[in-house]
């Protein structure tokens, strides 16, 4: 259920003297016939959410199908007996039962089907790819409301946005507001996410996450949220509705607080490997069943980049580069999940950017080329190898260091000229420029300093300072050429 804005329900407060106004010129449409002029945003009854390809949103009377909300936005029930809607403008095909109120501020849901007939249920289905228009109208079949479906894809509803048009949403809330918290209220209501073991993580997409064997893989994490140990025997989980794709083993147990991650391969193995993919291009969907074949959670993803997962954050479900399989979706959850890879204390830091060298540095070939220094301030020595550095920041691993190692507050220089070359003289892809920020990231994908490259005079340098911040300095030699 959407809300319009303000201007939008003001419009709808005077909906009574305008709607009045309106139906005395308004031409009427036959039961059978069709013509008229459409009313939509000035009354208190509209169209405020549709779903066309619905296999994760079961109506009252557990049955699966398309379905259109109708929200009142008026201070008082609403009796809509004997109005009507339709997905053909020229046919009133649907008529609300004797009796049908709609609450204030509330919703009512019409299930759309050829095989159903009564109560709430249109004797007419959605088509999945849009385009077809959707009528609701008063007893005098005077359209109140007309919408234009959308494309959407399987398990996505249409919204209506506060500015009265309408997008493509992969969390529908039918009879809830269409917002993270009506979402996180309609799951709730379905029993989602409530009982002890819950989803709370998702990676497709993986090219750095190793699972069984070493081997990059998707992955999905399982939490305990309860006080109580969970013996996992009888739970599964899956990428297909009503599947049972992966059992857990029967002697599994999840104690309080604790994370399991199950790794996600066509060609894996391993008890804690599940025989199918995950699909990152937004139409996935995960499932978490209970010994009585219940879904006991269930996530959508939505489009993801390499390496990006979909955690359960505090303030809700979101896309972080942060993955932390087996561990909390904190800051404090990263930090054990890099330690524990191995990289807690890998301290490096981008000391120097030099974006418009012109008469200081020279590399091999004799070229001024841009360059950027790298500092070790560890008490270990830390192997490059691996470690990325980037100007793009949908891909934090466009340019990939060889073994080289740096002893603690050791500094290097890499050149970046665009020429990429990992010999001697380290090179990478791309150049230096203003208003781009430049990352370093470990193997595992966690960006260890991000510094934003500023508009410089040439020769100039941007410069790592004693209290982290950094300043624009001027030309001088590196600690280390």
């Amino acid at each position: 259920m959407g809300k319009p804005n303000r201007r939008y329900r003001l419009t709808l407060a005077v909906s009574a003297a305008v709607f009045l106004l309106g139906a005395v010129g308004a031409a009427v449409l036959s039961r059978g016939t069709g013509g008229g002029t459409a009313y939509t945003g000035d009354h208190p009854l509209y169209i405020s959410e549709v779903m066309t390809y619905n296999l994760i949103c079961p109506n009252a009377d557990g049955v699966f199908c398309d379905w259109i909300e109708i929200t009142n936005v008026s201070d008082r029930e609403f009796n809509i007996s004997g109005y009507r809607l339709s997905d053909d403008i020229t046919e009133a095909k649907y008529a609300f039962p004797i009796g049908t109120v709609i609450p204030a501020d509330g919703s009512i849901l019409v299930s759309c089907s050829t095989e159903y007939s009564g109560g709430l249920y249109a004797p007419f289905s959605l088509r999945r790819q849009g385009g077809e228009t959707l009528v609701l109208m008063n007893r005098a079949n005077i359209i109140l409301d007309q919408v234009e479906t959308l494309r959407a894809a399987k398990n996505c509803s249409q919204v209506r946005q506060e500015d009265g048009s309408f997008t493509v949403s992969d969390t529908p809330t039918p009879g809830y507001p269409n917002t993270p918290e009506g979402y996180a209220a309609y799951t709730a209501s379905l029993g989602l996410g409530t009982g002890p073991l819950r989803l709370t993580e998702v990676m497709a997409g993986s090219t750095r996450y190793a699972g069984p064997g070493g081997v990059p893989s998707d992955w999905i994490e399982v939490y305990n949220a309860s006080s109580e140990a969970v013996a996992l025997e009888g739970y599964a989980l899956s990428d297909r509705e009503g599947e049972r794709r992966y059992e857990f083993p029967a002697d599994a147990v999840l104690q309080p607080g604790e994370y399991r991650v199950v790794w996600c391969r066509t060609d894996g193995q391993g008890e804690d490997t599940a025989l199918f993919g995950l699909s990152k291009n937004g139409e996935e969907t995960v499932v978490l069943l209970d010994a009585g074949n219940a879904v006991a959670d269930r996530v959508r993803l939505p489009l993801l980049g390499d390496d990006e997962s979909y955690a359960l954050l505090e303030g809700g479900w979101a896309v972080t580069r942060q993955a932390t399989p087996g561990y909390a979706n904190t800051s404090d959850g990263y930090a054990a999940w890099l330690d524990s890879q191995g990289y807690g204390d890998a301290r490096v830091s981008i000391t120097i950017l030099s974006p418009r060298n012109r008469t200081g540095l020279l590399d091999e070939d004799g070229d001024a080329s841009d360059w950027l220094e790298l500092r070790n301030d560890g008490d270990q020595p830390v192997d490059l190898e691996g470690w990325y550095l980037s100007d793009d920041p949908d891909d934090f691993t466009r340019w990939q260091f060889p073994s080289v190692t740096l002893a603690p507050g050791e500094t290097l220089v890499v050149f970046a000229s665009g020429k990429d070359r990992t010999g001697s003289r380290l090179h990478t892809d791309f150049a230096l420029s203003a208003g781009e920020t430049v990352c370093l990231s470990n193997p595992a994908g966690a960006v260890i300093a991000a510094v934003d490259c500023p508009a410089l005079e040439e020769d100039h340098l941007w410069r790592l300072q004693e209290d982290g911040s950094y300043a624009d300095t001027p030309p001088d030699t590196p600690a280390k050429e």
